[in-house]
C-alpha cells in the first residue's frame, strides 16, 4: 500500500514522463519511457480505482 503523497508523486511522474516519451526521438529510451509509465499507471489504478480513466491517456 502506498501513502497518498506517494501517489501524488506517482502521478507526477506519470504526467512528466508521458510528455517526454511524446518529444522522445530515441525509440530505444521511447521503449523504456513507455514501459515506465505503464508500470505507473498500473501501480495508480492499483491504488487509486477512482483514476481507472488514466488507463485511456
Amino acid at each position: 500500500m502506498i501513502t497518498a503523497e506517494e501517489l501524488a508523486v506517482f502521478k507526477s511522474e506519470l504526467t512528466k514522463l508521458t510528455n517526454e516519451s511524446r518529444r522522445c526521438v530515441d525509440q530505444s529510451l521511447k521503449l523504456k519511457i513507455q514501459a515506465d509509465v505503464a508500470w505507473l499507471k498500473m501501480a495508480i489504478v492499483a491504488e487509486d480505482p477512482c483514476t481507472q480513466t488514466i488507463e485511456n491517456e
